[in-house]
């Protein structure tokens, strides 16, 4: 976007539609569940294991970077217990990496970005509950209240492969 903000709007042309239309869909999804109780936790995909980053690196870089960051890992997570469809990661990746996101996990141990997890608004009993994505534009757990609970084992081993 550095060559939008210099001369031309071309690329604020084609990216405002698409700001537009995610704050529609966002407003949508909150308007249905306004206490965040179930449909509303999809809205979560990529936070937890973002704000897991964000806290391990001191917040050394911006939210939506940890977050686009947290979406890969985490639909790496749901492919590697069969939810989302093979594939959903790297289609995942490849859309942030044209966006110019980060895609990979930063240089911290897997056991602390772990332990930041289990401090997330989602952890329940000791595991950790997941806005998993099934595919592109569907998201796991509709039977489940919209989040999976993933054993700690399950994700060191998605995030470490």
């Amino acid at each position: 976007m550095a060559a939008a903000r210099g001369g031309g709007n071309a690329g604020w042309d084609q990216l405002t539609p698409m700001i537009a239309r995610s704050v529609e869909i966002k407003a949508s999804v909150v308007s249905r569940d306004e206490r965040e109780d179930g449909f509303r936790k999809v809205l979560n995909f990529g936070h937890t294991i973002g704000h897991a980053i964000e806290t391990a690196t001191g917040y050394a870089m911006l939210h939506g970077e940890a977050i686009a960051i947290g979406m890969v890992a985490e639909a790496r997570i749901a492919e590697s217990l069969g939810i989302a469809a093979g594939g959903t990661a790297a289609s995942i990746a490849r859309l942030c990496a044209a966006a110019s996101l980060p895609t990979t996990l930063p240089a911290v141990p897997l056991d602390r970005l772990l332990a930041f997890t289990r401090s997330d608004k989602k952890a329940r009993d000791g595991r950790v509950e997941y806005a998993l994505p099934e595919r592109i534009g569907m998201m796991a757990g509709a039977d489940r209240g919209w989040s999976v609970p993933v054993d700690d084992a399950a994700v060191i081993a998605a995030l470490a492969s």
